[in-house]
């Protein structure tokens, strides 16, 4: 059924599936900033939802991943694995998959909690008054969106038997690059030119302006990513 609804969604709009993830969520924030007057720490909490829900969503199926890693520990990767099903209805759970994702999900954790820290530090607001209505609503679109990608690529037909754990790990954890992209090529520049455009005309630049010209800039780079164009800018970089 889910993955019917974004079939249809993508064909009738014309665009890939994959293209559908950012853009529903940068709609719903410029919707948000437009009619319900977001801040940026809506934003920003958000984005760090959406962080953390792909990474745990894709970290979970990583453990039902049953080709091995190449190239990582290949004693073990080569053995025959053991996987165990403590619960029928899920599909198997592969041990050997636990250490790959504890340590790739450490680092992760180390970042997120940085800038969750840094977030939390400038917050002068109830966790009651952050978690909005309309915000909630938001964050439960993003889970949904999130589950369509994880059905998509691991789910349906039994895909997760042809996949490996690092391929879910990099799915999920993809994300972190991006972002260090997009501050670089996106958030930077525009910056420079909000400021500048405060300068030019300092009575046309309000805050929700200042908001959608952030939001709508780090959209559009984000669907561009989709292409797997955050290692094609990382090898550009080397």
């Amino acid at each position: 059924m889910l993955k019917w609804i974004e079939t249809e969604i993508s064909n009738r709009l014309g665009i890939p599936r994959d293209y559908l993830s950012p853009i529903v969520v940068h709609v719903l924030l410029t919707v948000g900033i437009v009619f319900f007057q977001w801040d940026v720490v809506e934003l920003i909490l958000i984005y760090l939802s959406e962080v953390v829900i792909g990474a745990v969503l894709f970290a979970t199926v990583a453990l039902f991943a049953a080709r091995p890693v190449e190239d990582h520990d290949a004693d073990k990767w080569r053995a025959e694995p053991s996987p165990i099903q403590p619960v029928p209805v899920l599909p198997p759970i592969y041990t050997r998959n636990i250490e790959l994702i504890v340590e790739n999900m450490f680092t992760y954790a180390v970042f997120f909690l940085f800038f969750a820290g840094m977030f939390v530090s400038i917050v002068d607001r109830s966790v009651s008054s952050l978690l909005s209505l309309t915000a909630g609503l938001t964050v439960l679109a993003i889970c949904v969106s999130q589950l369509l990608r994880v059905w998509r690529e691991f789910i349906v037909d039994h895909s997760y038997r042809d996949r490996s754990p690092a391929e879910a790990l990099e799915l999920g954890l993809r994300p972190v690059a991006r972002f260090v992209i997009i501050t670089v090529y996106v958030i930077v520049p525009t910056t420079v030119v909000v400021v500048i455009a405060a300068f030019a005309l300092p009575d046309t630049v309000s805050g929700p302006v200042v908001l959608v010209a952030y939001v709508l800039p780090i959209g559009a780079a984000r669907v561009w990513l989709q292409d797997d164009a955050v290692e094609s800018v990382l090898q550009h970089q080397d």
